[in-house]
């Protein structure tokens, strides 16, 4: 078994074990790993610096890059470190260099995703380095870890994004995707119009086009927003850029907005 599913099936069992915090720093001193190789006051810095990277990753992913950064210089480039790294990277415009350290810290230590918020970075830094079949392989397992999200709207945009690759990159896999729109609908939470849009294009693609008036509301284009960033954004669920297309043409829509044409997200 790839040893991320086999970490991902065995972390399931609590969300305690998600937290963003490495594992070498949440037990005693000369418990794991960092403390065997630090001394104790370069241990406890190590683990500091990580605490503040996520503790400024949102706000200010720059200064998480640089307490990364010192963190790696004190005990190297450990899966934990790397993590830490690739999240800041993404938010910073950079998912090729994101995507390429989240590989680094997978292949050395499956456990560096038991946090679900950072295979969801993962997931998202594949997506935006055209990594097509490793975004598909990381949404199905985030799926399957989403109810140890602490918030709704990650929940479902979780949901909705993982549809969108199914839909994009998946030949076939349009039940799959309404499977997970099906989930994405009992906590819409002002994201309607992206739910509504990827199962009426399922239901075109299935060839189900008679249930397509089950579909309540049929959103437009402009209900959705700008089209997908090639970056990243914490403010809309992300499409693959081709699915946007194939949205806009389910939806009887033809010509870009003019007001959408070169802008840069």
């Amino acid at each position: 078994m790839n040893p991320l599913v086999l970490a991902l099936v065995l972390d399931l069992t609590t969300a305690a074990q998600a937290s963003p915090r490495p594992r070498e720093c949440r037990g005693a001193a000369g418990a794991d790993g960092v403390w065997a190789r630090l001394r104790d006051a370069d241990a406890q810095r190590y683990c500091e610096l990580l605490a503040r990277g996520y503790a400024r990753l949102a706000q200010t992913p720059k200064e998480a890059l640089l307490a990364a950064q010192s963190a790696e210089s004190l005990a190297g480039a450990r899966p934990a470190v790397r993590v830490l790294s690739a999240r800041a990277q993404l938010r910073l415009g950079e998912p090729q260099l994101a995507y390429t350290q989240f590989q680094l810290a997978e292949g050395a230590d499956a456990h560096a995703f038991a946090d679900a918020k950072a295979l969801h970075d993962y997931a998202r830094a594949a997506s935006l380095a055209g990594q097509a079949l490793e975004a598909v392989r990381l949404y199905r397992l985030l799926v399957s870890r989403v109810t140890l999200f602490d918030e709704a709207r990650e929940r479902a945009f979780v949901q909705i994004e993982a549809a969108a690759h199914v839909l994009a990159h998946v030949q076939g896999g349009a039940d799959e995707a309404l499977g997970y729109l099906t989930q994405a609908r009992q906590q819409a939470l002002g994201l309607s119009a992206w739910i509504n849009g990827l199962r009426l294009l399922a239901l075109q693609q299935s060839g189900r086009a008679e249930e397509r008036g089950l579909v309540a509301v049929k959103p437009t284009m402009a209900a959705l927003g700008a089209p997908p960033s090639a970056q990243f954004s914490g403010q809309l669920p992300l499409l693959p850029p081709a699915l946007w297309q194939a949205l806009r043409v389910a939806l009887g829509e033809r010509a870009e907005p003019a007001v959408n044409k070169g802008r840069a997200r």
